[in-house]
């Protein structure tokens, strides 16, 4: 169905003409609908209502600002209340989906049935929440059932959705359970009316009757209708005046907050100026060019693509107010006020859509509600599902070692990095202390010490025996021996400094090498002390075969093939598996610097072989101790040789089980008293003897025949 303008030569009156047009508009707009008032948010489906329009938002926006609060206050254990009918349950199926989505558990729903009004629930008795969600349409059934239970809300903070902002009734409820609520509102730029109505004039439009009537009935004016002039005055029983054109329409009409008469101000004004458009298109158009369904099309497209304050899917493009509705009693009198403290606008970034200040919010009991299951669990703490309860009710147990959380309600902790640890508390990752036995530790200091002492009493045998060198007690315990072997415990004494200090890879490599060798070297010596004097002793006899093995060469030969073997299982070591430095990440709130032996095998094979020779000494020295004691000192090495394998035995378990600067420290105090022992049990009596029984020295022609 078309209108077309007259052809030339049809008489056509102007009134016809604009009654055909009015009515094609009348079709136009026949299926396309401007809501003031339908929150459902399946209007918003353009596919289904391609044609419908509504200048207030839809219901899923509120049900954003709801979540988005909750989170805020970390609230999540909340009741719900609603109507029991197709609206209610809409509204609360799509709370359920969205807040189950977001991990906010709902303690309890309410469906408020018109024959059960005057129950008390029994969910609502025994909530443990502070926070409800009021859903629904306000109605005086709604009115009565909160009337009812208004003693059960007394320490619960309600949520009220935006459909509540005129429901001023709740200030007469017994106990006033909507005091220090939080009411959703929607934003009106503080609409007064002014903006329309200030240019409203009865003057400018003296035929509108709706405006004449409008002046006489709000005024009291007369308004030039003669018959209205003479019926009002007698009707209301007021005296009328004439008005001058200084009265404007906005000071009589205030709106006290309510947020319809805006509404359906700019339902109006849409429709308007979209209806407007369609007729210039109307007038303008071609003949047969067009029809009612191209402008249908036409009036839908400007309403959506035109219009800034509706959205894409036709909904009222505007932030939402979040208030603080609090009540007070005066006497007899109660006081509400409605403070501003917050806002909600889904046009914003995720993080910024809610911009809310919580210190001007006046609660009950003048503390934040509590709305949840259970207490925050604090940073340093996990939480743990309850089995069969609610997932917003958990325990707290405290992060595994080495892991951390930083922040509250944490699911799942934290390792901190390679290089840091846990404080105490758990809650924060510090940085790792490094651990080595260094030289500024007492131990360390101690160690030292005795190294240097040990180090400074070998120099004095060794310039005891330089200096009587040709005394029979020096020359009876081969010289040359006994400087081979007081010069390798003196080096083995100076690699406990390799041993202190941080370790790198070259003093890991040198430490059990160097030590190996030294120490073998002189282990090495003690047995072939121990041999000589075995062979010495038993070449006394006349007709002993052993005599031929008695000469220079036969210890050189024992030291020189023992250490060779040493030296060998050394070369293999580095060759195939050298020791390195490693950080041991094993231990909390340290960095444990060692040395990795590389190839274990290598490192107890010198420990074990050293300890081999060590043991055939003392077998040997002690099968000897019984011959004649003057310049024996089979006894000697017989008590050096015990200490020696006493202080390994005791050494290597307690190296194998510490870990570290101990491990390192259980190694040095055997190096120290092993060569310790050896010093004293073999050397320093000898050394008595030379310096204080100089009659020793004379007695030498027999001790001449015995070695050499």
């Amino acid at each position: 169905m078309t209108v077309l303008p007259p052809e030339e030569g049809q008489e056509q009156s102007p009134w016809q003409y604009r009654s055909k047009v009015a009515q094609e508009l009348a079709n136009v707009v026949e299926v396309l609908r401007i809501s003031y008032g339908a929150r459902e948010p399946l209007l918003s489906n353009k596919r289904l209502y391609p044609n419908f329009f509504r200048t207030v938002p839809s219901n899923k926006i509120q049900y954003a600002a709801y979540v988005k609060l909750l989170e805020r206050f970390q609230w999540n254990w909340v009741g719900i209340i609603t109507t029991d009918d197709d609206s209610g349950r809409r509204e609360l199926q799509e709370l359920v989906k969205l807040f189950t989505s977001h991990q906010i558990c709902i303690e309890f729903t309410i469906l408020i049935v018109r024959e059960n009004l005057y129950e008390l629930p029994p969910a609502l008795q025994a909530s443990s929440t502070d926070v409800i969600i009021i859903c629904g349409s306000y109605s005086l059934t709604y009115y009565k059932f909160l009337n009812n239970v208004a003693h059960l809300l007394n320490n619960k903070t309600l949520i009220l959705p935006s459909s509540w902002s005129r429901a001023k009734d709740l200030i007469f409820l017994k106990e006033t359970p909507g005091n220090c609520s939080l009411l959703f509102s929607m934003c009106t730029y503080n609409f007064t009316g002014k903006e329309f109505f200030n240019i409203v004039q009865l003057s400018n439009q003296p035929s509108d009757p709706l405006l004449e009537d409008i002046w006489m009935t709000v005024f009291h004016c007369y308004t030039g209708n003669k018959l209205k002039d003479f019926l009002m005055p007698k009707i209301q029983r007021r005296t009328y005046r004439n008005c001058s054109e200084e009265i404007k329409l906005y000071q009589k009409l205030t709106f006290s907050g309510d947020i319809t008469p805006y509404q359906v101000y700019i339902a109006v004004y849409i429709m308007a100026q979209a209806l407007h458009r369609v007729h210039i298109l109307l007038n303008n158009r071609k003949r047969n060019t067009s029809s009612i369904y191209d402008y249908k099309n036409r009036l839908a497209h400007y309403i959506k693509e035109k219009t800034i304050v509706l959205n894409e899917n036709g909904d009222w493009n505007t932030p939402l107010d979040i208030l603080n509705w609090v009540t007070t009693k005066y006497k007899e009198d109660v006081i509400t006020s409605k403070r501003l403290v917050g806002s909600f606008d889904e046009s914003f970034p995720e993080d910024k859509q809610l911009d809310i200040n919580p210190q001007i919010i006046t609660w009950r009991q003048n503390s934040v509600p509590k709305g949840r299951c259970n207490d925050l669990c604090p940073p340093g703490t996990r939480k743990v599902l309850r089995e069969g309860y609610h997932i917003c009710c958990y325990d707290c147990v405290p992060c595994p070692e080495g892991e951390f959380t930083n922040h509250s309600d944490s699911e799942n902790c934290q390792r901190c990095p390679e290089d840091e640890w846990p404080n105490v508390g758990r809650n924060t990752c510090v940085v790792r202390f490094y651990e080595f036995l260094s030289y500024e530790s007492d131990v360390a200091l101690v160690f030292s010490l005795f190294s240097i002492l040990f180090s400074l009493i070998t120099v004095f045998i060794i310039g005891i025996f330089t200096l009587f060198r040709k005394s029979p007690i020096v020359r009876a315990n081969n010289q040359n021996l006994s400087f081979l072997l007081l010069t390798s415990l003196m080096f083995s004494l100076l690699c406990v400094f390799l041993f202190i200090g941080r370790p790198v890879d070259i003093t890991c490599m040198l430490r059990q090498i160097f030590f190996g060798i030294f120490f073998t070297v002189a282990v090495s010596s003690v047995l072939a002390k121990t041999i000589i004097v075995c062979i010495a002793f038993k070449a006394t006899r006349p007709d002993s075969s052993w005599r031929k093995c008695v000469g220079v060469k036969l210890p050189y030969s024992v030291v020189l093939v023992c250490s060779s073997l040493q030296i060998l299982n050394a070369v293999i070591w580095l060759s195939l598996s050298p020791p390195y430095q490693e950080l041991n990440l094993d231990y909390p709130g340290k960095i444990i610097i060692q040395c990795n032996e590389g190839s274990v095998l290598a490192f107890y094979l010198m420990l074990g072989y050293m300890g081999f020779l060590a043991a055939v000494s003392f077998v040997l020295a002690f099968m000897v101790r019984t011959l004649p004691d003057i310049y024996n000192e089979a006894k000697y090495i017989t008590f050096s040789m015990l200490v020696f394998c006493s202080v390994w035995i005791g050494a290597i378990p307690a190296y194998l089980s510490s870990t570290g600067k101990h491990m390192v420290t259980v190694e040095i105090f055997a190096i120290l008293a092993s060569v310790g022992g050896i010093l004293i049990c073999m050397f320093l009596p000898k050394c008595y003897n030379i310096m204080m029984e100089p009659e020793m020295k004379s007695k030498g022609h027999l001790s001449q025949r015995l070695v050499l």
